[in-house]
């Protein structure tokens, strides 16, 4: 039986715990070695892993939460399918909770988080174009995250790390062109700018135009990618019957 995490796991199994192998499966959703729809079946990551049934179905919990995986009877769980709906939610509670996480970070002026936001920024800016869809989704994610932990809430923390585990999920299925990726990092660094001058209204302002520009390419790739399913669908018409067969 081929591995389903793709030989993702190496070295000191950290993995034995249900955070370490929620992470595994996170990346490998992220990488793409998992995709939407695909099973993950208990007994299998078990056996893969070398670890009980116990922390697996503990992990599966972690991910439904996130957004990753749906849960299904049988002791399995199956990658979650993100619709254009899913895409609207996700945006509008980005926007809600993120143009607040920011105004607060420049109310509240805590040092150590925002040099910590810094580095983030300094990270994607130097990742830039040469990184790949999960190098660059992953540097994104942890600008944002930092920015929020700024705030200096661990709930609003932690809905903003719910909320952004799927639209990473997302972002890491394409990359940005060179211009798109520039005009990302100009507003990430405008937002931080806002913050450390301590300006909550020009932040707010801000985070609520970058994730207006996210969304739109958000439902833009998920448009692509649907374009291009439906024309391999036609374009294998034995393939189709078969499926509707099956059904």
């Amino acid at each position: 039986m081929p591995d389903l995490l793709g030989g993702l796991v190496s070295g000191p199994m950290a993995t034995r715990t249900s955070e370490g192998i929620a992470h595994v499966i996170r990346k490998a959703i992220l990488a793409g070695i998992l995709i939407p729809g695909q099973p993950l079946r208990e007994r299998q990551l078990a056996e893969e892993l070398g670890v009980s049934r116990t922390p697996i179905r503990e992990a599966f919990f972690i991910l439904q939460g996130e957004g990753l995986v749906d849960l299904a009877p049988s002791r399995y769980a199956r990658v979650r399918h993100v619709s254009s709906n899913d895409i609207a939610q996700i945006y509008s509670l980005r926007r809600v909770l993120e143009s607040y996480a920011v105004r607060c970070a420049a109310e509240h002026q805590d040092n150590a988080k925002l040099n910590q936001a810094a580095d983030a920024l300094a990270v994607q800016l130097r990742i830039g174009s040469s990184g790949s869809a999960v190098d660059q989704a992953q540097a994104d994610l942890a600008f944002h995250e930092a920015l929020a932990a700024a705030a200096g809430s661990q709930l609003l923390l932690t809905l903003v790390h719910q909320v952004l585990a799927v639209t990473v999920t997302l972002r890491s299925r394409y990359k940005y062109s060179p211009s798109r990726l520039k005009q990302v990092c100009r507003e990430h660094e405008a937002i931080f700018t806002a913050i450390r001058a301590g300006d909550p209204d020009a932040a707010e302002f801000l985070m609520e135009g970058h994730i207006a520009g996210s969304s739109k390419l958000a439902f833009k790739h998920l448009q692509e990618t649907e374009e291009t399913g439906d024309a391999k669908s036609r374009s294998s018409p034995l393939k189709s019957t078969a499926a509707a067969r099956s059904r």
